[in-house]
């Protein structure tokens, strides 16, 4: 990587994400280029102009990744020559995103130098967290991605993808609301009229601004892209699946989360 100055572009849902961009902005940093982390749902932040570096890091879904990541990625300007990387975390299997990310990338003329993809505990659903599990599987990702630093330093990363038609499929699909609509129905998150408190937070960090306070209570829109993140960080837990119990989970802090919605890459 010859670029210095490193422009990482997020979107974490329950934090998985967030704490990957964090573990290769901490090595990066310690090699001596100059990382800064960014929303990618805040449409007015953008590339700053030293930025000689582009990372983009978000999370697979529907072995693809949401739209609102695709809305950002979509809506790069002009690469000219500047280095490109990619991150992802996944549950299970990543679809081959990086071959649809890595086409856009080249179009609009941006170099990728390295794509990587780790495993991250799972978001959705958990019976009971199995804390050593977890453990275990972030020490791992946090080292592979250690070591993508160092390919990325080195320049000896390479971008990897899969079957170009079954993820350019999937990517098509991730664009739309279908796939979205379709998990929205089979899993309705719905409010707990008798825990929300009313605090607002899952107003302030839902990247679709699909959440509203009406009457003292949280009301959940149509654009759902089943990201999980007013789940993970609702402080009641009046957010939930009916039939579906779950315990809550956290790939990071809010702090961390609420840091990152609120950062400035201008």
């Amino acid at each position: 990587m010859k670029g210095k100055n490193i422009a990482i572009a997020v979107f974490s849902g329950t934090g998985n994400s967030l704490e990957a961009a964090r573990a290769l902005t901490a090595a990066l940093t310690e090699m001596g280029r100059g990382v800064a982390l960014f929303p990618m749902e805040r449409s007015e932040n953008h590339i700053r102009p030293d930025a000689d570096v582009l990372g983009i890091v978000t999370t697979v879904a529907c072995f693809s990744t949401y739209p609102t990541a695709w809305r950002f990625i979509d809506a790069l300007p002009p690469g000219k020559g500047r280095e490109a990387f990619f991150l992802a975390t996944m549950g299970g299997f990543g679809g081959g995103m990086q071959g649809p990310v890595r086409h856009v990338l080249t179009v609009k003329g941006y170099r990728p130098i390295g794509s990587l993809v780790v495993t991250m505990p799972g978001n959705y659903g958990n019976k009971v967290l199995d804390e050593a599990k977890n453990k275990s599987l972030k020490d791992a990702a946090v080292s592979r991605i250690r070591e993508y630093a160092r390919e990325l330093e080195e320049g000896t990363a390479r971008w990897s993808g899969g079957v170009p038609v079954v993820s350019g499929f999937f990517a098509a699909l991730a664009h739309g609301r279908k796939p979205w609509n379709m998990f929205r129905r089979i899993f309705p998150l719905t409010v707990a009229a008798e825990k929300c408190t009313a605090c607002s937070l899952c107003v302030k960090l839902c990247p679709e601004n699909n959440i509203a306070l009406e009457d003292g209570l949280a009301v959940l829109g149509g654009r759902c892209e089943s990201c999980q993140r007013c789940v993970a960080f609702c402080p009641s837990q009046a957010i939930y699946v009916p039939g579906k119990p779950s315990v809550q989970y956290r790939g990071t802090s809010l702090e961390s989360i609420m840091s990152l919605r609120n950062s400035d890459c201008s």
